[in-house]
């Protein structure tokens, strides 16, 4: 099987050289939940998982790429919500935060399972997807 790691899921590791203005770089460093670059990464976790949706095993590089990603985001998102952190994501409102968070959740799982839902099941949809992808 050959190396499918998206260039923006490595982006958005602090490992990378391209880290700065990534999505998890803007989230961390500013609280800023980026919708341009939420979407880019989206997109590139959508093209892996379809680029991957009929392979039997997943290179470890890339789920241990996705799985770091997931954390390091999934701590912020409850350290937002954690009266007693200092951190929080300044630019959305709870409802926007749970749509956002609810279309990287998905993006993942759709790496693992192969299974990505089409952008018109969505009320916030990805602006560089097509509605019938």
């Amino acid at each position: 099987m050959k190396n499918v790691v998206g260039d923006d899921i490595c982006r958005n590791l602090p490992s990378s050289e391209k880290w700065r203005g990534s999505f998890y770089e803007r989230l961390s460093e500013y609280g800023e939940w980026d919708s341009h670059e939420f979407w880019i990464l989206h997109l590139d976790l959508i093209s892996t998982a379809k680029a991957l949706s009929q392979e039997r095993a997943i290179d470890k590089q890339l789920a241990c790429s996705v799985v770091l990603l997931k954390t390091k985001i999934d701590n912020l998102y409850a350290a937002h919500f954690n009266s007693f952190d200092v951190f929080k994501i300044v630019n959305l409102d709870v409802e926007d935060l749970l749509a956002f968070k609810e279309r990287f959740d998905l993006a993942i799982l759709g790496i693992f399972s192969g299974e990505v839902f089409p952008e018109e099941r969505f009320e916030l949809m990805n602006p560089f997807l097509q509605k019938d992808s």
